[in-house]
């Protein structure tokens, strides 16, 4: 028994002799002021900025501990990047050959501030062009390994905590954004010195974006692999409650995406105010006459590879006096063209148009600026309508004061039906409202500046007919087999000032054909009675 304790304490002394030798070669080989020498010129030759690191210490358990790391504006003055602490693990037997071989990094409470200039660029973009301006280093000869000290990094796993990401446009165009995450990720460097990220795991758990007057909030995860990015995020907008799950495969080269996004709820026109654009004001060189950049063609080449597609469903969503339910729209974008098909919902309508309905269609348009949204803007739809009132219509005011029907003004119908086409900035519609006591069918364009060119039948029922009296000197020859009156009508002008007449042409057809029927009944009637009078006896 004594000599296995004699054995255990010497095996002991040994370790811990082995243990206080090592720690002093690793300080005294990786020592404070030999690091320093080393990575700050290597920084800032490779960032083009200044570097600042406060202290930088070696344990042979904890590793190398940097703290108070900071990249430098181009100023010199704010910071871009700034760590709080950098932790190196490295391996010990590699220690013995001189050699640093990392295994594993953290970076605790780091920060970074991306600006976008107004003038496009952005607060990085000089690190950038440096690195792809930079020569190809020629192949360093054999024993010049003594001037730098050598280090490989497999790096298994890279830990990200309590980071921090804030973004700010100084044009004003794109929101301003702010970040708090964790991330972890494994892989390490090429041999040219780039990343190689075998997967990861990104924890949001703040996400924030400044629009106009409106926080948008958000959390989530997104994890990835060197084939596919995955993510499920969380955003509210308001009280509406928005979740997102999306894949995208092939990222580094030919984006593939699928995203689907559920809401319960949606303030449409929140919406539509958050992400509606200005109306950009004129550059110098627009204004003088000059040339204007088009956009970059690493931008279009982008679009022209990305592919996505996806489901859109909305329970409930609130546009003005416009109630939404059961929206669901599948989209598909390819080649720099979104197309929606199918697009399905119910709506109720509360205000100067109230009715409930079921619309069903399809919509494609080249993506991009709003002016070429409009440009390339087509689709089809039917909207089918059920009991429903029109109120404060300047069309139906129109109506009702030319053809002297009141009861036109402000017209409650049962049902509805109306076809829609858009096409070339224009929308085609072709549809009928009717009731017991009318029917009003339209066909015709109404283009994206709300100019009208309609042409539009009134058919009016008998009880309705006798207040017309007198406004039409050929009344009943308009009317059909059933005594509904046909009132032919052109509406011009635009949606807010409607210019209604009667459509001459039509109502000269009408007309013709009303005389025509007259005659011919005449005719039969006198016919008629001709043959029923008895013949004249003195006539032989």
């Amino acid at each position: 028994m004594k000599k296995v304790l004699k054995v255990t304490a010497g095996v002991a002394g040994v370790l811990v002799l082995l243990v206080i030798g090592l720690s002093l070669f690793v300080k005294s080989y990786l020592s404070s002021d030999r690091l320093k020498t080393i990575i700050l010129p290597k920084a800032e030759a490779i960032t083009g900025r200044k570097v600042q690191l406060d202290k930088i210490n070696v344990s042979f358990f904890k590793g190398v501990v940097a703290k108070g790391l900071s990249v430098k504006e181009k100023d010199g003055r704010e910071d871009f990047l700034k760590i709080g602490r950098f932790v190196l693990f490295y391996r010990l037997l590699p220690l013995l050959k001189r050699q640093v071989v990392i295994s594993r990094i953290e970076i605790v409470s780091p920060s970074i501030s991306i600006g976008k200039e107004k003038g496009g660029g952005y607060n990085f973009s000089d690190i950038l062009e440096k690195r792809s301006q930079e020569p190809e280093r020629p192949h360093r000869p054999a024993g010049s390994e003594h001037q730098a000290l050598p280090v490989s990094i497999i790096a298994d796993r890279l830990f990200i905590r309590n980071a921090s990401l804030t973004f700010v446009d100084q044009g004003k165009r794109l929101p301003d954004i702010s970040a708090a995450f964790d991330a972890e990720f494994t892989g390490g460097l090429k041999k040219d010195g780039s990343p190689r990220v075998d997967s990861g795991l990104i924890s949001f758990k703040e996400l924030r974006a400044k629009l106009k007057d409106m926080e948008v909030r958000g959390s989530g995860k997104v994890d990835m692999d060197a084939n596919a990015i995955r993510a499920s995020l969380q955003a509210m907008i308001g009280k509406d409650n928005i979740e997102i799950s999306a894949t995208a495969k092939n990222y580094r080269s030919a984006p593939e995406i699928i995203a689907d996004v559920h809401a319960k709820t949606l303030d449409l026109q929140r919406l539509i105010g958050l992400s509606g654009e200005k109306k950009a004001k004129k550059n110098r060189a627009q204004e003088k006459g000059g040339e204007v950049k088009s956009p970059k063609a690493s931008d279009g080449d982008m679009m022209e590879r990305l592919k996505a597609e996806g489901e859109i469903k909305v329970d409930r969503a609130k546009y003005q006096d416009y109630s939404i339910k059961d929206a669901r729209i599948h989209y598909q974008f390819a080649k720099g063209v979104m197309k929606v098909n199918p697009l399905g919902l119910k709506f109720s309508a509360e205000g100067s148009f109230t009715a409930e309905g079921v619309f069903n269609g399809t919509v494609q348009f080249a993506a991009g600026e709003t002016s070429g949204i409009q440009k390339t803007l087509k689709g089809i739809g039917v909207a089918k309508l059920g009991k429903g009132a029109i109120k404060e219509s300047e069309i139906f005011d129109a109506i009702a004061n030319l053809t002297g029907v009141p009861s036109l003004k402000n017209p409650s119908f049962d049902d509805g039906l109306f076809n829609l086409s858009i096409k070339d900035e224009n929308a085609l519609m072709d549809g009928w409202i009717s009731s017991p006591l009318f029917k009003v069918s339209s066909r015709g364009m109404v283009d994206f500046e709300k100019r009208l060119d309609m042409r539009t039948e009134v058919k009016l029922s008998p009880s309705l007919t006798g207040i017309m009296k007198g406004r039409l000197a050929a009344l009943k020859f308009l009317a059909d087999e059933e005594g509904w009156m046909i009132i032919p009508l052109k509406i011009k002008g635009t949606t807010d000032k409607p210019s209604v007449n009667y459509d001459k042409e039509a109502l000269g057809e009408q007309l013709g054909r009303g005389l025509t029927k007259e005659i011919e009944r005449r005719l039969l009637e006198r016919k008629h009675k001709e043959s029923e009078r008895p013949p004249d006896e003195t006539n032989p």
